[in-house]
């Protein structure tokens, strides 16, 4: 016994004006069925009312995009009036910062010159997966330009750190290392000033 189906589910609104206004036609007359329930009077109000909403919505659609456009160009515009302003206050003002902010505008900050370097912190050094290689990461640091990375046996001493590579990131590796050897490492940024203190050290057996 085989039975209709709608896929309603599967509608978009103007999909399912659409089907209703097909089986109207199609039962209108049709002497299959004489009484529908409900009545396709009633199916065509609905539908009719649906299809008045979805035009409604397109033409408000349209009209939020043209809104919009317009709010971009007269942004646009209102930001080039206020940058015209600008400097119409900064030469009137001779650079006086009580005279600019008694306009309502706000003062550029002055740059501050780059102090020394912090210490690295966070330092953790990890076996890589091949043989010799350490992987070492760091927490970063502002301003900084390069690591610069040592290692040491154990014990270190004062006299026992030798320089790695450089890195310019606080992830990198440490490559072609005494394997089954246990190393101290540590760390340093260095910024236009030069460098900052080493880091703590930290201790990592070399695979």
């Amino acid at each position: 016994m085989s039975k209709p189906k709608l896929n309603l589910q599967g509608l978009v609104p103007l999909s399912k004006v659409q089907l209703v206004n097909e089986i109207v036609t199609q039962m209108t007359g049709n002497a299959h069925f004489i009484t529908p329930t409900p009545t396709l009077a009633a199916l065509t109000t609905k539908s009719d009312a649906l299809s008045a909403i979805i035009s409604q919505i397109s033409l408000t659609e349209q009209q939020l995009e043209q809104h919009n456009l317009t709010q971009e160009i007269l942004v646009t515009e209102l930001d080039a009036l206020l940058t015209g302003l600008m400097a119409y206050v900064e030469s009137a003002s001779g650079g006086e910062e009580t005279k600019i902010l008694s306009a309502g505008m706000g003062v550029r900050g002055k740059p501050t010159p780059p102090g020394p370097m912090p210490q690295v912190t966070g330092l953790e050094v990890k076996a890589g997966d091949t043989p010799g290689v350490i992987l070492l990461r760091h927490d970063s640091v502002k301003g900084a330009k390069v690591y610069e990375r040592q290692r040491s046996p154990d014990p270190f001493t004062n006299a026992s750190w030798v320089n790695l590579d450089s890195s310019t990131k606080a992830s990198s590796n440490a490559t072609d290392l005494p394997s089954a050897t246990r190393c101290w490492f540590r760390v340093r940024a260095v910024g236009s000033k030069g460098p900052g203190p080493w880091s703590d050290p930290a201790i990592k057996t070399v695979p």
